[in-house]
């Protein structure tokens, strides 16, 4: 690799933590998979991501630029909001369907027993 060619570890580690923001969004289903073209939630796998990121600043504290802080820390902090908010919508969303179907299943049971 050519010196014109090389990165600064500065751009290389901005390009680890988005690398790795990029996957915890497409786990939480923000995001469509460039694998795929699909968009699925995979909630452990974005909990895991996360996780990593989490370890990457514990694991370079003290090492790393203002700017590299400020990045790590802002993408924690939105991946760790919209978790949350998923995790939060998710369990709403299935209370909802698990009384749903019940409500709706009591309604069309004692028709079908009438025919």
């Amino acid at each position: 690799m050519s010196s014109k060619d090389e990165q600064s570890p500065d751009t290389v580690f901005a390009s680890l933590v988005i690398t790795l923001s990029s996957s915890a969004w497409i786990g939480l289903g923000k995001i469509e998979d460039p694998v795929s073209g699909g968009v699925k939630k995979n909630l452990k796998a974005a909990k895991y991501t996360i996780d990593i990121l989490i370890m990457l600043r514990e694991k370079t504290e003290g090492n790393l630029n203002p700017e590299e802080q400020r990045l790590l820390n802002g993408v924690i902090a939105d991946l760790q909001a919209n978790y949350a908010e998923t995790v939060f919508v998710d369990k709403d969303s299935i209370q909802e369907k698990d009384t749903e179907p019940a409500s709706e299943g009591s309604q069309s049971e004692p028709e079908e027993k009438k025919e």
